[in-house]
């Protein structure tokens, strides 16, 4: 592995290098009790569980399916996407494919917008800790200090525009895990690993994927 593809934010905030550091590694925590989930707002809004009728794997991605480090059948609601970055280039999929990384996205979007997905949107990603059973989740290649090319832009907001068809997300910003919609990693706090993914320049580019939703993707 080259050290432009080595390194990433996951669900523990881990950082791998092409060195073989690795700082707080965690696979996923697996199931949350509610009480944990819920404690922290009266009411969330509903959110429903993936339904097998739904498209599993996005027609326009190219589907690169992991062996390892997913949880089969492991989601228990959809309540949106979050949004990663790689701190990195090049495909996530090898990586990905390691046993020992214990991490996955869904999907990963190159800077020139080509889409690989990874994990079935009926299967839970090991990206954002206790976030993992109810967001599917987006890793953008590049680094926190440079914004999303247009190209990510716009392929980040096809994936969104495909889970409204499929998966019933609203049009939407999300700002807790309680809520629904494009969300950023950092949203979750500690629970999701207590850092600042995707970056300041790379969050407030959510406005502008929802709008690209609405004026070029509109179902």
């Amino acid at each position: 592995m080259s050290r432009r593809t080595a390194m990433l934010c996951t669900s523990s905030g881990l950082i791998a290098t092409a060195f073989g550091v690795t700082v707080d590694r965690r696979r996923d925590p697996g199931p949350v009790p509610a009480a944990t989930r819920d404690e922290v707002a009266a009411d969330p809004p509903p959110a429903a569980a993936p339904e097998p009728g739904r498209q599993a794997w996005m027609p326009d991605a190219t589907r690169k399916p992991l062996s390892v480090n997913f949880t089969p059948g492991g989601l228990r609601e959809m309540r949106g996407l979050v949004l990663h970055v790689q701190e990195g280039e090049n495909s996530l999929h090898t990586h990905f494919s390691d046993p020992a990384v214990q991490s996955s996205a869904h999907f990963w979007v190159a800077q020139s917008g080509e889409i690989e997905q990874y994990v079935s949107a009926h299967d839970r990603a090991w990206a954002q800790g206790t976030g993992n059973p109810s967001w599917l989740s987006v890793e953008t290649s590049g680094f926190a200090s440079r914004p999303l090319t247009a190209q990510q832009v716009d392929s980040v907001a096809r994936i969104y525009a495909w889970g409204m068809a499929q998966h019933g997300w609203p049009l939407e910003p999300a700002s807790t895990p309680l809520g629904r919609g494009l969300g950023i990693h950092r949203m979750g706090g500690r629970d999701w690993g207590g850092h600042s993914c995707p970056g300041p320049l790379r969050s407030a580019q959510a406005g502008e994927i929802l709008s690209t939703v609405r004026t070029k993707y509109p179902r």
